[in-house]
């Protein structure tokens, strides 16, 4: 019944891949804001190169990923807004680490969620991407890189809800009335709302915030924290 997704960055070779399904009965299963169960399958912890007794802060068994092709030794938990330039300066750096960095690949993995800022475009524009995923988890990253790469573009290019609408039906072929009926559902609202909670339960309030063993870093120092947990 559960389809397994590859996470694939567009502009990188496929990465990772892995068995996740955020449905339940052909509907997202969306729990209470309060419950961050850790023992749900899928759900890889913040990784054993964390110190004993590091707090699993966030439920990752819903959230598109990258890397831990071999094993998940460390987690990088990622709260993002598509329309924020340095969240797309973040998404650029991982692009280059993981593209680069061979151990990232096999045995680091980055959790992307969901933090719109508190516009209707903005909870619309993440709609589509996890919609988008709905239907495999590599047209959420596919999502992920059009919008980026705008934000990244020279000049800069800022998508509309009707050009990502565009983009996935051209260029995605996807199964365009269940991208809509997803996109457009309370349930996937219901979805987004308790994923940016996870965040807030935390005390987060900006893009983009970056946990690693349970820990907010500095983003743009990604690389070398992690360095200092797989090779300490």
């Amino acid at each position: 019944m559960f389809a397994c997704r590859i996470a694939a960055l567009a502009l990188l070779p496929a990465m990772s891949s892995g068995c996740r399904d955020p449905l339940l009965d052909d509907e997202y299963w969306t729990p209470d804001a309060s419950d961050f169960d850790a023992s749900i399958e899928d759900d890889a912890g913040p990784g054993e190169l964390c110190p004993a007794g590091t707090e699993n802060l966030f439920n990752e068994a819903y959230s598109s990923y990258i890397g831990g092709e071999e094993s998940v030794e460390l987690s990088v938990t990622n709260f993002s807004y598509f329309r924020c330039p340095h969240c797309a300066h973040f998404a650029e750096l991982v692009h280059e680490i993981w593209a680069d960095r061979e151990d990232f690949r096999k045995h680091v993995r980055l959790y992307f969620h969901h933090f719109p800022f508190d516009n209707q475009t903005a909870w619309q524009i993440h709609a589509c991407a996890e919609a988008a995923g709905r239907q495999g988890m590599e047209n959420f990253w596919a999502v992920h890189d059009l919008l980026y790469g705008g934000m990244n573009a020279d000049p800069q290019k800022v998508y509309s809800v009707d050009e990502v609408v565009e983009f996935v039906d051209d260029a995605l072929n996807l199964d365009m009335d269940q991208f809509n009926a997803d996109r457009e559902s309370d349930v996937m609202m219901s979805f987004l709302s308790w994923d940016k909670s996870q965040a807030q339960a935390v005390g987060v309030s900006g893009t983009p915030s970056v946990f690693v063993c349970g820990e907010k870093i500095g983003w743009s120092g990604l690389e070398e924290i992690v360095n200092g947990y797989l090779n300490p």
